[in-house]
């Protein structure tokens, strides 16, 4: 059974936080029924009410535009593409049918961006921007304009074997090195950091060494998760 219930109050203690809360009138048989010698346990699950930002807007029209560039018709003017007509119509199509696919996806009602909330506004986000890994669509924008989850990237690029700084085909660079002699194929991946580069990327790193790769490109690995690390073919 689920009920929508109001939070009236809060009370912060050093090892506990208690809730006061408002709802509807309820049946108090229901809650004796539910109850166990422990008391009435529920679970508390927490709406995000707050809309979605500026900053999410522009990501999401970025990711857009990155896609309308790859897949336009030719015969639009590329000069003026992102401010021409014909562009804004087809950039329109994309994202109707991205966010039905969207919908579908995580299983909500149609939606208008405008009365989105920003947990959702994320995870729209992350989904276009996988569909751009999926069917290797080129970025122009910096990636800082195109996602607000810089891990997530980074998981991407690793996924879809993508250089993290030049968007070119990559390799896994384990930062924490795996040891001469070690076998990739039984090593517990999720030991290491993890970050994809080219091979001219992956030289370079072991050139100048990490920290100094990573203050040069602002850019660190990343650990994956058991699930995360079969899901990249990493064993």
């Amino acid at each position: 059974m689920k009920k929508i219930a109001k939070v009236k109050k809060v009370t912060d203690e050093e090892m506990k936080t208690t809730l006061e809360i408002e709802m509807g009138k309820i049946d108090t048989r229901i809650l004796e029924k539910y109850a166990s010698t422990d008391g009435l346990v529920i679970g508390v699950t927490f709406f995000d009410n707050r809309l979605i930002s500026a900053k999410q807007q522009a990501k999401i029209y970025a990711l857009l535009d990155e896609i309308t560039f790859h897949t336009a018709n030719e015969e639009i003017d590329l000069r003026n593409k992102r401010y021409g007509i014909e562009f804004k119509q087809e950039r329109e199509h994309i994202k109707m049918a991205l966010k039905s696919s969207f919908c579908d996806y995580i299983n909500i009602k149609p939606f208008s961006l405008a009365n989105l909330n920003q947990t959702t506004a994320k995870e729209f986000i992350n989904y276009i921007l996988e569909f751009c890994f999926r069917f290797d669509i080129p970025f122009h924008d910096k990636w800082t304009n195109l996602t607000e989850d810089i891990t997530y990237f980074l998981y991407l690029c690793i996924k879809y074997r993508k250089c993290s700084i030049t968007g070119q085909s990559g390799e896994v660079h384990h930062i924490d090195a795996i040891g001469q002699g070690r076998d990739r194929k039984t090593y517990d991946h999720t030991q290491s950091r993890l970050i994809c580069l080219s091979r001219e990327m992956h030289n370079k790193a072991h050139q100048v060494g990490w920290e100094t790769f990573k203050r040069l490109y602002h850019l660190d690995g990343i650990y994956l998760n058991p699930a995360q690390v079969k899901e990249c073919h990493l064993q």
